[in-house]
């Protein structure tokens, strides 16, 4: 018996057009460091710190997304994604160092942190890209399946035809910021970052949050306060995501540097005591 038409249409559709493998769609996603840190100005009493310069911007990717898929949009969006960051070796990556160990005088075991502020973010998101010319494209792991050349084709129905043209940074984005990170020491580190999610039946006691993916950022340095001098103006994404909705503690900076700020006081001081010194007039 010979199959209706529109039966052939379809099969002959699911052929031309083959649907990819159903793969969970966070085990696609993972971590792209999109500013690293650079600097920080250590503060041992936990008083005199300055967060990290310039803040670290974590950007969640996703393997082959596809902007006009719902189910991929949904998970970029999600908001139970958040990210942890630890403090780790410049050398030994895998050794945590958010904290140490030491003793008191009186022999008691005392534990201090060594990364203080926020250590954990949520996602902001945004509509577009708050900075198009470094933003990283999504990483592609299969080729696009190109259906042969058919007399028919035209009249076959496909997803592409009818959509207009998209800019290649109108497509959301979540972001990661962490923008109070400081640290105690003076010392080279890095920063490391882990992604996890955090959906609802995972939020009960003794549950366990697995980690879909672990980035660690380049190394850098943190000062002591009379050695810090690396006060930067702003990016261009800090701007970006400032415009798009991006609050506190994430804030514009102009880049007067500590150094500077310092002689510049000395130098007002050295003014004022000339201007107030006694002269002879012989």
């Amino acid at each position: 018996m010979e199959s209706p038409p529109a039966v052939q249409n379809a099969a002959l559709t699911a052929a031309l057009n083959p649907s990819p493998p159903l793969v969970d769609t966070a085990r696609r996603c993972h971590l792209h460091i999109r500013q690293q840190p650079r600097a920080a100005r250590a503060g041992p009493d936990g008083k005199d710190r300055r967060a990290v310069d310039p803040p670290p911007i974590v950007q969640l990717l996703m393997d082959d997304f596809d902007p006009d898929n719902e189910d991929d949009v949904a998970e970029i969006k999600c908001p139970f994604w958040v990210v942890f960051c630890r403090l780790v070796g410049a050398v030994a990556v895998n050794s945590d160092v958010s904290t140490q160990s030491y003793f008191t005088e009186e022999g008691q075991k005392e534990v201090q942190r060594l990364l203080l502020g926020t250590t954990v973010a949520s996602p902001t998101h945004t509509a577009d890209d708050p900075d198009p010319p470094t933003m990283p494209t999504h990483p592609v792991t299969r080729d696009a399946v190109s259906p042969p050349h058919s007399p028919t084709s035209r009249f076959l129905p496909t997803t592409a035809r009818g959509r207009l043209p998209r800019a290649p940074h109108n497509i959301p984005g979540a972001f990661f910021i962490f923008a109070d990170l400081s640290l105690r020491r003076a010392g080279e580190y890095r920063l490391q970052f882990t992604l996890m999610k955090m959906e609802p039946p995972l939020l009960r006691v003794g549950a366990t949050v697995p980690a879909h993916h672990v980035v660690t950022s380049q190394v850098f340095r943190a000062v002591n306060a009379k050695d810090f001098d690396q006060v930067q103006p702003s990016t261009n994404l800090v701007k970006g995501l400032l415009d798009r909705g991006a609050g506190f503690p994430l804030k514009l900076k102009k880049g007067i540097r500590e150094g500077q700020r310092r002689r510049r006081a000395a130098w007002d001081d050295y003014s004022d005591d000339e201007d107030s010194g006694d002269y002879d007039n012989e």
